[in-house]
């Protein structure tokens, strides 16, 4: 059998066992609580009681699949790097919590060979009827921007369809992941599920050529993944649409007519100003047929794209204002809500400042008693190079081991050392919402501060200060004049 020859290669790795019926109803009761603001979209997409392939884009390690998994409408089996495998205890941990080892081009050409099996069970997994996560990009990567799809993903797909062949059975159902901050807790978090793609759609494309039908295939995915997540290709100004794109928004909404300030909302606003902006430095290098496919794509979304030569340049321009906006935020250690509100005032200073310190002693109480369960895990990924794996360890560490651990011993000592039953229950139901809070109130005395300390700049004519201000300005103007019609 495969698991003999593969290290963490279950069979039947598609049915719960004690410890995922133990572990996955709690887990999934706080994983979300990593995150501030979270929004699900398009979950009325995801078929019932069929084969399903989820396929998001896959931007931040481990928390991309279990974002996935405890999102979805069921038990979703999928693969992760089968470096993560090579302890035995771990690979049985993993296989529990319904994680199958996937090798990649890095592991070694004799590695490789090994997802013959994984695979195998893979396709398994989905004439059984449950759900499979695949990551089609292959490996994560710290861009914003959908990156080659690899073919795994679709061999499965087309090994699973062959029972039915034509006939509709297994689906891939793209998912477009988009974070606030890639490691940061009570950063905000939007989830959207596209519609699915029959597999069946491209079998008789497959009898002929399985080559072309995976290409095929493998076209519709990203065509149909890209509208779901933030997708910056232009590489040369990535970081500067990038800022643009924040900076922007809230002009964005209204020229779209965007009354919301739902992610969803802030991410319609965002996509379509990326688009222009691309659309417009693409034209410095497209040549005349890519320009006149680009203008039908304009015409039928209705968007009439400017067309005066000198636009490209000034774009150009538009991109190094942002790069020196960006420049003079960091060399502040400030945010950009910062500058457009030109701080905080005093009046709104001090009533701020009076909240927070009504609200102290929730602080005080949430961090005495969540300080170690929280930084713990702050201080371990510290030690991890790739920053993507960090709300992956943080999270685990924290959800699976040390709030529990931790809490269940500081609820022990209060039982201990009080009278009635009553009182140990309430500290223990307390304990994580008031970690909340103390987040909260962290996050918000820090921006209290900062705030704070922009608007006296301001109003004692510093010029650093002045500068940004007037650069922003400029920099929205500029954007309306190019992208809105």
């Amino acid at each position: 059998m495969a698991k003999k020859r593969v290290r963490g290669a279950q069979r039947s790795i598609h049915v719960r066992n004690l410890i995922y019926h133990f572990i996955y109803p709690y887990t999934k009761i706080f994983f979300f609580h990593y995150y501030g603001r979270v929004e699900v979209r398009g979950k009325e997409n995801i078929p019932r009681n069929t084969p399903v392939i989820f396929a998001p884009n896959h931007q931040n390690a481990l928390m991309d699949a279990l974002i996935v998994l405890f999102s979805a409408p069921g038990d979703v089996v999928f693969l992760a790097r089968a470096d993560i495998f090579n302890k035995r205890f771990l690979a049985f941990l993993l296989n529990s919590l319904k994680i199958l080892p996937v090798f990649r081009q890095r592991d070694g050409a004799s590695e490789l060979g090994k997802n013959v099996d994984i695979f195998d069970i893979s396709v398994n997994v989905l004439k059984n009827k449950h759900y499979l996560c695949v990551m089609p990009e292959g490996n994560h990567g710290h861009q914003r921007k959908l990156r080659p799809l690899v073919k795994g993903i679709f061999r499965i797909a087309f090994q699973a369809q062959e029972k039915l062949g034509s006939e509709p059975f297994v689906k891939i159902v793209p998912v477009g992941l988009d974070f606030g901050d890639y490691v940061k807790q009570n950063a905000s978090l939007y989830i959207n599920y596209g519609k699915p793609i029959e597999v069946s759609e491209y079998w008789e494309q497959f009898q002929e050529n399985s080559a072309r039908a995976i290409n095929a295939l493998k076209s519709r995915l990203g065509e149909e993944l890209s509208p779901l997540m933030i997708d910056i290709q232009n590489e040369e100004h990535y970081e500067a649409i990038y800022v643009l794109k924040g900076i922007f928004n809230k002009s964005m909404r209204n020229e779209l007519g965007i009354t919301g300030t739902s992610l969803s909302d802030r991410f319609k606003a965002d996509k379509e100003l990326i688009r222009r902006v691309e659309l417009l430095l693409d034209q410095k290098t497209e040549s005349s047929g890519e320009k006149v496919e680009k203008e039908e794509k304009a015409e039928k979304s209705e968007q009439v794209e400017k067309e005066d030569p000198q636009d490209t340049e000034q774009v150009e321009a538009l991109m190094a204002r942002v790069s020196l906006y960006e420049a003079g935020v960091k060399k502040l250690k400030i945010r950009d809500w910062v500058v457009e509100e030109r701080g905080i005032g005093p009046v709104r200073t001090a009533l701020r400042y009076l909240g927070l310190l009504f609200t102290f002693p929730l602080f005080l109480y949430g961090l005495v008693n969540n300080a170690l369960p929280y930084f713990l895990p702050v201080r371990m990924v510290r030690k991890i190079k790739d920053r993507q794996f960090h709300a992956s360890v943080k999270a685990g560490l924290g959800i699976l081991i040390l709030f529990p651990l931790i809490h269940g011993l500081q609820t022990l000592l209060v039982g201990i050392f009080t009278g009635p039953w009553w009182i140990w229950v309430l500290y223990m139901v307390s304990l994580f919402p008031l970690g909340k809070v103390a987040l909260w109130w962290y996050g918000r005395w820090k921006k209290t501060v900062r705030g704070a300390w922009f608007n006296r700049q301001l109003r004692r004519r510093k010029p650093e200060a002045w500068e940004l201000v007037e650069l922003r300005r400029e920099i929205i103007a500029e954007t309306a004049r190019l992208v809105t019609p």
